[in-house]
């Protein structure tokens, strides 16, 4: 059970209510230290490499660079010029979390790509997850690859491409009968036949355009991926995820949170330094790298925003009003100060279990609420721009274009 504040009053576990108490009482954080040390490992730094294997090399590489916000020009991009003809798979680490890593396999089509040694070239040992992506049918080379790679332990998801060009094809073909949710399930069910048909039971397809993950079904393999990956690399691959749903921005929000009340001890107990007219003492430097983090995972730096700008073809300037907090580079220590002191004003209330502990206990309280309400500030920001970004895109699916509607209602447009 997640940590909460309700009002100005800390809410903690009964677990955390202990291990706080211990720290205080002793005055050792080293245990807690470690704690938050390993959790920041586990959402930044844990290994994650994604198979991605097609038979196109312009449709692998327009999702491995879609997915890591990259264009074709970037610096690190995935060529999308040609048809990569290499016979060794190449590494296209993330720009922001670089030990997430999406590795583009062999070209199925390649000219000298034989069906019978492609599992024995295959290390499947060293992925966590495949991702098989096929631009129109599946075929029976792609079923026989999932069957290997289930039988060696490892699990695998079929990624359906290029449905936007379908749909408008079809609505072209059809401008008067075209139901595009009528459309979306005609080639769902041809995926599953063709897939069914080699002896592939229940496959999990995903049907997504590499131009716009923010529609169709990009959302549901993050939350597939969040269920069936360990809870280290599941949030390694949360952070990583670009901020294309209201849903995945709710999920960074979460993790997030999950683990400020480690941040707040550690901050108060290790490396601290008093800060001016409040009697609360705290390692600024750690909650300014912290706070740095969160922007970051939620796009609010001025590289992100100016490339959400040019995508949805936004005045940088409009994009950047929505944002109410500062952007990544902006939180100085002054900046981290002065919240500090507003929380302070706040008056934060401790469990009663702690409130004994005063000194570091009220240095904690401030804290942990400056964090958790920055955390839900930075969060409501990134969904601001999320509803831009839904509003700029005609035909925005019906199930996201209602959580934006909700959210223009609750004033976070």
């Amino acid at each position: 059970m997640a940590e909460k504040v309700k009002g100005n009053k800390i809410t903690l576990t009964e677990k955390q209510i202990n291990e706080l108490k211990t720290a205080f009482e002793t005055g050792n954080f080293a245990h807690l230290a470690n704690r938050l040390q390993e959790a920041f490992s586990s959402l930044e730094n844990i290994n994650l490499n994604v198979a991605v294997i097609g038979e196109s090399g312009v449709d692998r590489a327009t999702f491995i660079n879609t997915f890591r916000d990259l264009y074709e020009d970037d610096e690190g991009a995935a060529p999308t010029g040609k048809v990569d003809a290499s016979k060794t798979p190449v590494a296209y680490p993330h720009p922001k979390y670089p030990n997430v890593i999406l590795w583009d396999l062999l070209n199925l089509g390649n000219p000298d790509f034989h069906a019978k040694n492609y599992t024995e070239w295959l290390n499947v040992a060293y992925y966590d997850f495949f991702l098989i992506i096929a631009s129109q049918h599946f075929s029976s080379f792609h079923a026989k690859l999932a069957h290997y790679i289930k039988n060696a332990g490892k699990d695998y998801y079929f990624v359906r491409t290029k449905v936007d060009a379908d749909l408008e094809s079809a609505r072209q073909s059809n401008p008067s009968s075209f139901d595009e949710i009528v459309t979306l399930q005609k080639i769902r069910e041809d995926c599953m036949q063709d897939l069914q048909a080699e002896k592939v039971k229940s496959p999990e397809i995903f049907l997504i355009s590499n131009i716009l993950l923010s529609k169709y079904d990009f959302y549901l393999l993050g939350e597939t991926l969040g269920k069936n990956l360990d809870l280290q690399k599941s949030h390694s691959f949360l952070l990583a995820t670009p901020n294309i749903s209201h849903r995945i921005l709710e999920k960074k929000k979460n993790v997030m949170i999950e683990h400020l009340w480690l941040v707040a001890v550690v901050a108060c107990g290790i490396q601290t330094e008093a800060i001016p007219n409040i009697s609360v003492v705290c390692d600024v430097d750690l909650l300014v790298r912290t706070m740095q983090g969160y922007c970051i995972s939620f796009g609010l730096e001025e590289d992100s925003l100016r490339r959400t700008a040019e995508h949805v073809e936004q005045p940088f300037e409009q994009l950047k009003a929505l944002i109410r907090s500062p952007l990544a580079p902006a939180i100085t220590k002054a900046q981290v100060v002065e919240l500090l002191i507003q929380a302070a004003s706040k008056a934060p209330k401790l469990p009663k279990q702690l409130v004994p502990m005063a000194t570091v206990g009220l240095s904690f309280a401030v804290v942990y609420s400056m964090l958790k309400t920055f955390v839900e500030d930075v969060a409501a920001d990134a969904h601001r721009v999320l509803v831009k970004v839904f509003m700029s895109h005609k035909g925005t699916s019906e199930s996201e274009a209602t959580i934006s509607k909700a959210l223009e209602n609750q004033g976070l447009s």
